[in-house]
């Protein structure tokens, strides 16, 4: 018996270590194939958002949902077809669960997700897309290409059908070599660039190119930047100084290239001015008010209260203060983005770009609808925001130039 117990543990941690072995040798294109067949099995392109593509190839995301029998009938598919599916005894599934946490280490998977997060711009373009995706997912389909030349064939005992192109079909071939869908290139016919074949030979086409898709991030992107104090290029936004600041004027830059290219590429912003220069633009900000806000702004102590109004979580990486310089403000990462002139904008222009793709995809214009709706809800966010900022600037005005007493009179 003991012979049989030493052989049972024995085949055990050979399938252990069989398990991890084949998970932790996979690599980012295995996970990638996966990801790409998953999507082309669901008609979808192979352009995805960037969180799609981040969790769809993340090695022990889709092993836990795998697990729990949560996968797609499209993505088990895809992983039984490339070998890397749960398989085996319990012991070779454990292994493979460690394979992937440790191929995740290795690999730097999940820090890539803090990579991909790590500013409020790449933030705020991950929930358009994601937003904007889920509403509208035609964005992210192909659909199959009807002719043009035969459009319609009639079936005996059935009306007019629609007649799609496929390589099984010479005349249909011709079409597409004619027309550009497709291209002869060694004897072998290939689909052109937007168009693919599928299994069964129809061809495909996605509904919108990349770059359209793409576009939609616009609106959102105006929204953060803005509200981040970015898109001044001549100098500081109102209250501070330049990224690149003139001897002269610190508010004006010294280098209009070297300004733009530091608050693009770099997201840089100059440093709030001191206070007796600040208060000439911003007289509605007390002395008391501007050192609160100079502290918070630095003060990395954790604090979890949100009742107290403010908060402060992971040593400063995301604050909030219900009451800053600006109104009520997010910081991430050290950029504060004030929630009247920031965040009111960006809803404003993520609720316009989903209204107007989902209404622009009734006409497969999708794409120019969601831009337009962008715009138009970035346009109302923008008037929203700046009437509300005024508001809450012009009552602390007058609080800040009468005595509590009286103050009460004029703030109604």
């Amino acid at each position: 018996m003991a012979e049989g117990r030493r052989e049972q543990i024995k085949n055990i941690l050979n399938d252990l270590g069989a398990g991890f072995s084949a998970d932790y040798q996979l690599g980012r294109e295995d996970r990638r194939n996966a990801f790409l067949r998953d999507r082309k099995l669901k008609g979808q392109t192979e352009e995805s958002t960037k969180w799609d593509a981040m969790m769809g190839t993340h090695p022990a995301a889709f092993r836990v949902q795998e697990a729990l029998g949560m996968l797609s009938p499209e993505k088990k598919q895809a992983l039984q077809e490339l070998d890397m599916s749960l398989r085996g005894s319990t012991a070779h599934k454990v292994g493979q669960f460690g394979g992937s946490i440790a191929n995740d280490l290795t690999q730097d998977t999940t820090r890539g997700i803090y990579w991909l997060l790590n500013a409020l711009q790449a933030t705020g373009e991950v929930i358009n897309e994601q937003t904007l995706s889920r509403i509208v997912p035609q964005l992210y389909e192909k659909s199959r290409v009807q002719s043009t030349d035969t459009p319609f064939t009639k079936k005996s005992g059935e009306g007019k059908q629609p007649r799609y192109l496929n390589r099984a079909d010479e005349q249909a071939v011709g079409e597409m070599l004619r027309r550009g869908y497709a291209k002869q290139i060694d004897d072998r016919l290939t689909a052109s660039r937007g168009y693919s074949f599928e299994e069964g030979g129809d061809l495909k086409k996605r509904n919108y190119s990349p770059g359209m898709v793409q576009s939609l991030a616009i609106p959102t992107g105006i929204a953060i930047n803005t509200g981040l104090g970015l898109l001044s290029p001549f100098g500081g936004a109102e209250g501070y100084k330049a990224a690149l600041p003139s001897k002269d004027d610190p508010t004006k830059t010294s280098n209009v290239i070297g300004e733009v290219g530091l608050k693009y590429l770099m997201g840089r912003t100059g440093q709030l001015l001191p206070y007796e220069q600040f208060k000439q633009v911003r007289p509605d900000v007390s002395r008391e008010e501007y050192n609160r806000y100079q502290a918070f702004k630095y003060d990395k102590r954790e604090d979890y209260n949100p009742l107290d109004g403010d908060l402060t979580i992971g040593a400063g990486a995301l604050k909030f203060t219900d009451e800053g310089i600006h109104g009520p403000e997010v910081q991430f990462l050290g950029r504060g983005l004030p929630v009247t002139t920031g965040i009111v904008p960006y809803l404003g222009a993520l609720a316009g770009g989903a209204a107007g793709a989902k209404y622009g995809s009734r006409s497969k214009r999708a794409a120019i609808g969601g831009l337009t709706g962008g715009l138009a809800g970035l346009a109302v966010g923008n008037v929203t925001g700046n009437i509300i900022e005024s508001e809450r600037r012009r009552r602390n005005s007058v609080a800040n130039q009468l005595e509590g007493g009286n103050a009460e009179q004029y703030l109604g």
